[in-house]
């Protein structure tokens, strides 16, 4: 009776301390200049969103979903890149677009905005990606697709995106974390962003405790092992 209360007792801890940590981590992000401009402003609310969707407090009672407190900020502005050439990342130009600011001092990762992601790793499908994380020893790298240029599955261009729950998501990926199946309504969910949240409330987006001591560990560890095809995926009502 008393290993289990012993056992009861650090799960609790545990889950106390991932919901009561704290971190901040600042990022660097370019945009190649083939790309629309985009300015400090808007990605800093990308970040103050994606931030206050870990913070929020309103959570599922009975759920392993828990406030995360994990704070974005943007150090100093929005820069541009030139090379490569091609706004569209593949196979050929993939590790140049990750190593853009790889010597920027002073932050925790890079995120570089393009046109387009045709190729992220080979061990995933050819297959357009709107992100694609990468976290070796030599640099902590996102590639993010621009705000303004996400496309539908009839490749039209979308007039709006969560972008910050894809920010979050690529960060999550950054620490180590891979995707989940089983809840659609994760921030790791394996199925396409722009059909599951957009006309969910950020509330619902849901980080177990597990989630949150990666998250709050920050990047730096392997990539996640690739997974299988899509699960079936569904708006959430």
């Amino acid at each position: 009776m008393r290993i289990s209360a012993g056992l009861l007792s650090f799960a609790l801890l545990m889950w106390v301390e991932a919901a009561s940590a704290q971190q901040t981590y600042s990022l660097s992000v370019s945009r190649h200049r083939a790309v629309p401009a985009l300015s400090d402003g808007e990605v800093k609310r990308i970040l103050a969103d994606a931030s206050r969707m870990l913070r929020k407090n309103s959570r599922h009672d009975g759920d392993d979903d828990v406030a995360c407190n994990v704070t974005f900020t943007l150090k100093g502005s929005v820069g541009t890149f030139a090379s490569p050439s091609s706004p569209v990342v593949d196979r050929d130009n993939i590790d140049a677009v990750h190593r853009v600011d790889a010597n920027v001092a002073g932050v925790d990762f890079h995120v570089k905005v393009v046109k387009e992601i045709n190729f992220c790793r080979p061990d995933l499908p050819a297959e357009p990606f709107v992100g694609c994380s990468f976290s070796p020893p030599d640099f902590r790298s996102m590639i993010l697709v621009h705000p303004k240029l996400h496309k539908d599955a009839q490749g039209r261009i979308l007039s709006r995106y969560p972008d910050h729950l894809l920010w979050a998501h690529e960060f999550g990926h950054l620490t180590g974390l891979g995707h989940r199946d089983d809840d659609q309504l994760a921030l790791m969910t394996r199925c396409p962003l722009n059909t599951q949240f957009f006309n969910v409330s950020d509330a619902r987006v849901r980080v177990n405790s597990q989630e949150c001591r990666r998250l709050l560990a920050g990047p730096g560890v392997r990539p996640p092992d690739p997974v299988g095809g899509n699960p079936a995926c569904r708006s959430p009502r």
